[in-house]
């Protein structure tokens, strides 16, 4: 066993991109090096594809940037054994059948599969529509059945994983609470309360699980109802709705000035495969995480003690709600036991031990 290993990361974007690839092994990279991993990353997509990605049109360049993506796997195949380990995010080629992996298979490299989605329903984005018949999804089994090991990010997908592969590695998606940390703000009693939701325009519908019971607190409560998001969903019908456009600059911030973060998520499989993410991160910021009990939201929030899991029906989330701005008390220490939960499970510092013996260390 080489004390010091070289690993080989196939992932889809650039460094510094995508959010899943931030939190899920980007922030992981000096740690593992400082343990004596020496890393090497390789996107499949460069930066100027990626400007243009998921914006209509354009189709002809990003033809041109996928086709220099293969070009770029392929020049990657005969130095594959100066590697000790191939670590493959989501896949090494984002359309296509997985004959990169299969390659790799077939040279004896030890590959270690990592996705934290439920990757192997198709799912392609409405403005790329056009390429869904060529997302292949169904190489994922063919990957997680000839990989060495498997991550992933919550049960759900672990004992998907075991269908095909005894080799599942439990390893949540986590967040760094020295980044993900709460700021100083002025008490409950002397400012409005922020119930906030964070996410992106392919989650927003998901919001219409709870206007309803917004409107009808609304009417109740005076507060804050704060979406940051690349898209404004509008709520007109809130008096006090703030939208803040994400922005990686002020990311934490904006999280941090919320003392509620809701997470409504519908019954699915899709759903399922998701490691309730936005719970991770308001709990990270200590504001108190109010989840559907469908999906893997129950996994993150202890009900009662860190937040509330709730059923998706407009009296739980009202219930739910109702409560923490009844008892801003309640709220505080709810929040502030949420962050102490995630250190435990779902924090960088936590889980550096199971990355580490992905890698045999």
């Amino acid at each position: 066993m080489n004390p010091n290993p070289r690993v080989l990361i196939l992932c889809p974007y650039p460094l510094g991109i995508s959010p899943g690839q931030r939190f899920r092994f980007e922030q992981y990279l000096d740690v593992l090096r400082e343990r004596g991993v020496h890393i090497d990353v390789r996107p499949f997509l460069d930066m100027d594809t990626m400007r243009i990605l998921y914006k209509p049109g354009h189709m002809f360049q990003k033809g041109i940037g996928v086709i220099s993506g293969f070009v770029r796997r392929l020049l990657t195949l005969p130095r594959v054994f100066a590697y000790d380990y191939i670590f493959v995010h989501r896949e090494a080629t984002p359309i296509g059948p997985p004959f990169v992996e299969a390659i790799l298979f077939m040279l004896g490299r030890k590959v270690i599969f990592d996705f934290d989605d439920a990757i192997f329903i198709s799912k392609t984005s409405k403005v790329n529509r056009i390429v869904a018949f060529a997302k292949w999804s169904s190489k994922i089994r063919f990957i997680t059945r000839h990989s060495m090991k498997v991550a992933v990010c919550n049960n759900y997908l672990v004992n998907w994983v075991k269908q095909y592969n005894e080799n599942a590695v439990l390893l949540p998606t986590t967040i760094d609470l020295d980044y993900h940390r709460p700021i100083a703000k002025p008490p409950l009693a002397a400012r409005r309360p922020v119930i906030g939701w964070t996410g992106t325009q392919s989650t927003m519908v998901y919001l219409e699980l709870v206007r309803e019971a917004l409107s009808e607190l609304q009417a109740r409560y005076d507060f804050e109802f704060r979406v940051i998001c690349d898209v404004d969903p509008k709520f007109p019908e809130l008096k006090n709705y703030r939208f803040i456009k994400w922005a990686l600059a002020s990311e934490i911030e904006d999280l941090a000035g919320m003392d509620v973060g809701i997470m409504p998520v519908p019954q699915g499989e899709w759903e399922q495969g998701k490691v309730g993410f936005k719970a991770i991160q308001y709990s990270g910021v200590a504001a108190a995480p109010v989840v559907s009990s469908t999906g893997s939201g129950h996994e993150v929030v202890l009900h009662g003690k860190t937040g509330f899991v709730v059923d998706n029906d407009k009296a739980s989330w009202v219930n739910a709600l109702s409560s923490l701005l009844n008892n801003p008390g309640q709220l505080e220490a709810m929040g502030q036991a949420a962050r102490e939960y995630i250190d435990t499970r779902y924090s960088v510092r936590s889980q550096v031990p199971t990355y580490l013996a992905l890698f045999g260390k």
